[in-house]
């Protein structure tokens, strides 16, 4: 399935809707869905007569899993940071920083990525019977998408240590209670409602407004560039380069880069 299949876009009067269509992978995300998400998000930015962007999923099984494993579990690990993870981050970060307000709806259940991506929303909102949780730990990895520093800006780190650390997942219910989710139903046709009762009160709003204020909270939101810059030191040291660059230096030579 391409990603024009993979990732569909609608609009519903000035309401966008990016819908995930990857049930077969329970919507895992690869390179090029998020680069075309990339494409849908820049038609967002730019025209006007859209005023809510609306997340969602084809399947009620799952919203998203994550970043598919296949894809890259067979990146090396300069790559994994260059590429998988700057593409995701840049769609995560776009989402995060879009003037006009964007909403998840969970109509399945959210992991890894998929939470992240999530994440990224300003809204969400959840059936009752999904679960969401970041199970990386149990594939040696991270939630590389800059989502421990969301979701502990909404749970608070002791919270956030426990879902990252131990890796299991919580229900809606849960997710309501820590202020993860906006809004729980117990049917898709209440959560439909729901979601456009919040959009229709949204386009009531002002823009300009919405757009300021949004840009009012990233300002006060905890900042994470230390730890970011420690965090690629650590990436950098792992690759053939600063290897070679260390040799070179001790021989007293011009290092060779591969």
């Amino acid at each position: 399935m391409n990603a024009e299949n993979a990732v569909l876009f609608h609009r519903t009067e000035t309401t966008a809707i990016l819908t995930l269509n990857r049930p077969a992978r329970l919507n895992a995300l690869t390179l090029e869905m998020l680069q075309h998400i990339d494409q849908i998000l820049e038609e967002v930015e730019t025209n006007n007569e859209i005023s809510v962007l609306v997340l969602r999923s084809a399947s009620q099984r799952f919203f998203c899993a994550g970043a598919d494993v296949n894809e890259w579990g067979a990146i090396d690990p300069e790559k994994m940071g260059s590429r998988f993870i700057r593409a995701g981050n840049r769609v995560m970060r776009r989402i995060a920083e879009l003037d006009k307000p964007t909403i998840a709806v969970l109509n399945g259940s959210a992991l890894g990525g998929g939470l992240e991506l999530a994440l990224s929303c300003d809204l969400r909102y959840a059936l009752s019977s999904i679960q969401i949780g970041f199970p990386e730990a149990a594939v040696g990895a991270i939630p590389g998408w800059m989502g421990c520093q969301r979701l502990a800006n909404l749970v608070g780190p002791a919270r956030a240590r426990e879902m990252i650390l131990l890796g299991t997942s919580i229900p809606a219910a849960t997710a309501l209670d820590w202020g993860v989710v906006n809004g729980v139903s117990e049917t898709l046709e209440q959560l439909d409602e729901q979601v456009r009762d919040v959009c229709a009160l949204l386009g009531k709003r002002s823009g300009v407004s919405m757009s300021v204020a949004k840009r009012l909270l990233r300002l006060i939101e905890p900042s994470g560039t230390e730890a970011a810059h420690e965090f690629a030191a650590s990436v950098c040291k792992a690759t053939p380069d600063a290897e070679e660059g260390v040799a070179a230096f001790r021989e007293k030579r011009a290092a060779i880069f591969r």
